[in-house]
Order: structure tokens, then C-alpha cells, then sequence
């Protein structure tokens, strides 16, 4: 019986060290913002366009060199009509080569370099000097990504209660799974006052029972770190 007894409990001891272990990993993971995120973006369930991307999560600070060569090839594109400044590299996807997605600035070129949010997908072709980005082009401008018709629903009840600032859904992130659900949005916003400049924020918004509210506003800003709803973001 006392042998039973210590195998029973040399096992317990084995399976504490275990599951210990896979916390500290998970935790570990998802603050060195590291962990394998291709279906999910820490725990929120992706949606919209990002659904087909293997998130990457890096500030626009911090983009690899093949992708900062990508973007600036497209910038030097003549003849392109605006130039692209990357807020958020949020992705990438392999389709004829590789494509990148960003939350950017769209900045015109007109003569008052009129600016607006878009999600930027830019596809490098494959070849010897992919690294370099030869042959990178832009292969979709989202200005507005069609939300879910209740999110939209929701979405258009909750904003009328922000004051100040509009806000205009840009691209889904995806959703969370709380107290009824929340939803993640990158929206434009912009301050309602003459001359504002345009800039990149992400709404999280909660549906329960059929009621939308706000529950946190983070803006987009290069280097910084936000808790979203519980989940923390790195631009």
C-alpha cells in the first residue's frame, strides 16, 4: 500500500511540474508576444480579412528588412498617386509570393496631402531578390471592411454615445468570447474639429444580449503597448 501511495504521489509531483511549466510557457509566450497566433491573435478568434494571415504583431518601428525593403519599393513606384507610412504590420499571407498587411497611412498626393486609415496589402512576388522587394506592388487598399450586420448594427447604436471623435471601421480583427462578445475593430478615427488629422485606433466593442457598448478605445502609436479588453497589443 505505501508503495502505492508514493507512486501515486511521485506522479502528482510530475504532473504539477508539467502543467507549471506549460503556464510559465504560455505566459511567457504571449508577453514576448512571440507564440504561434496563425488562428488566433492571443485569445481573440480572428475574423475578416484577418482570418487568412499568420499574425505577426510587429510596430512599424520594428519591420524585418525584406518588408521595409517591400514598402519602399511601392513608395518609389512612380506615378502611384499617394505614398504608404505603415502604423501596425499585423500579417502576412503566402499567395504568389508573399503578401504583407498593414494598418497605414494613405497620404495623397495632392496639395494638401490629404491623409486617410487604410489596411494596405502589399504582395512580393517570389524570386531571387524577393528580400529586396523587387517586383513589390499594392494589391488591395481597405478603406472600410464590411462588418457582420449585427456588429454594424451595434457598432453604429454605440458610437453616437462618443463625443468628440469620430470613428470610421476600417478593418475586423475579430472577436472574444466574455460576457457576451466582444469585437475588435481598427477604425479611423478623427477628432470632429476643423483641420484634424486623421489617426489609427482599435475599438473594442461588447454586445450582450442584443445591448452594444464601447468598452475601451486604444489608439495605434509605433512602440507602444495597450491593454485592449485584456488582451495587450504592441504596435
Amino acid at each position: 500500500m505505501n508503495r502505492v501511495v508514493m507512486i501515486f504521489t511521485v506522479l502528482a509531483l510530475m504532473l504539477s511540474v508539467l502543467v507549471g511549466l506549460s503556464v510559465d510557457a504560455v505566459g511567457f509566450c504571449q508577453a514576448k508576444g512571440e507564440c504561434n497566433m496563425e488562428k488566433k491573435f492571443g485569445n481573440i478568434e480572428l475574423g475578416g480579412t484577418f482570418g487568412g494571415y499568420e499574425i505577426v504583431n510587429l510596430p512599424a518601428t520594428k519591420l524585418p528588412q525584406d518588408v521595409a525593403s517591400a514598402v519602399g519599393v511601392v513608395n518609389s513606384t512612380p506615378l502611384l498617386g499617394a505614398t504608404y507610412n505603415p502604423i501596425w504590420y499585423v500579417g502576412k499571407q503566402t499567395v504568389n509570393g508573399v503578401n504583407h498587411i498593414f494598418v497605414a497611412e494613405d497620404i495623397r498626393a495632392t496639395k494638401n496631402k490629404d491623409v486617410s486609415i487604410v489596411g494596405l496589402v502589399i504582395n512580393v512576388p517570389p524570386g531571387e531578390n524577393a528580400f529586396n522587394g523587387e517586383g513589390a506592388k499594392v494589391v488591395r487598399i481597405i478603406e472600410s471592411e464590411e462588418l457582420a450586420p449585427e456588429v454594424q448594427a451595434a457598432f453604429a447604436d454605440a458610437e453616437k454615445h462618443l463625443i468628440g471623435v469620430s470613428y470610421k471601421p476600417v478593418l475586423y480583427i475579430g472577436s472574444q468570447v466574455v460576457r457576451g462578445a466582444n469585437h475588435y475593430i481598427v477604425c479611423e478615427a478623427k477628432g470632429i474639429y476643423p483641420g484634424a488629422q486623421p489617426y489609427a485606433a482599435v475599438i473594442c466593442l461588447n454586445i450582450f444580449e442584443g445591448k452594444a457598448s464601447v468598452v475601451g478605445i486604444a489608439p495605434i502609436s509605433p512602440g507602444e503597448k495597450e491593454n485592449l479588453c485584456g488582451y495587450s497589443f504592441t504596435w
